[in-house]
């Protein structure tokens, strides 16, 4: 049975990544390619995870913005993969963030909830959101980094 293989995305992925994530209705606003590690089997990418760097403050933090794994390929560990290949490699001591709608994928792979006010202290456009009172995104922390 062929590897999955993991790898930074390139260039030519887009195309492939934008319709992954169009599956969810994700878009890649803000994102560059870079910042894409996608799970690839037989040439055909079959996940992706988005990593970037951002700041609050003097607070430097990695906020672990955009996961999607291809809907017949869910539940086989590839998402789990993209996200540990993050935090136990690439993230550079630093705390990573995630805001989601699926709060126990992430729960069960390392991640604790945090109160909702802290999304306001790390992301000002939390603080800003029409939404937020009513907001359907979880805030979590992954456990085993920094502070």
């Amino acid at each position: 049975m062929p590897e999955l293989l993991l790898r930074r995305a390139e260039k030519k992925d887009l195309p492939e990544i934008q319709k992954l994530l169009s599956t969810y209705f994700l878009d890649m606003e803000g994102l560059e390619y870079e910042a894409f590690l996608l799970a690839e089997k037989q040439g055909r990418i079959l996940g992706c995870a988005a990593l970037i760097q951002s700041n609050s403050g003097e607070l430097e933090f990695l906020e672990l913005h955009t996961i999607a794994v291809h809907p017949n390929h869910r539940g086989k560990g590839i998402g789990k993969k993209l996200v540990n290949v993050f935090c136990s490699e690439l993230s550079k001591g630093l705390n990573i963030y995630v805001r989601t709608t699926a709060p126990r994928f992430f729960e069960k792979i390392g991640f604790e909830n945090l109160p909702a006010n802290i999304k306001t202290k790390l992301w000002a456009d939390c603080a800003n959101c029409e939404h937020f009172k009513n907001c359907g995104q979880t805030l979590l922390k992954y456990k085993n980094t920094g502070n």
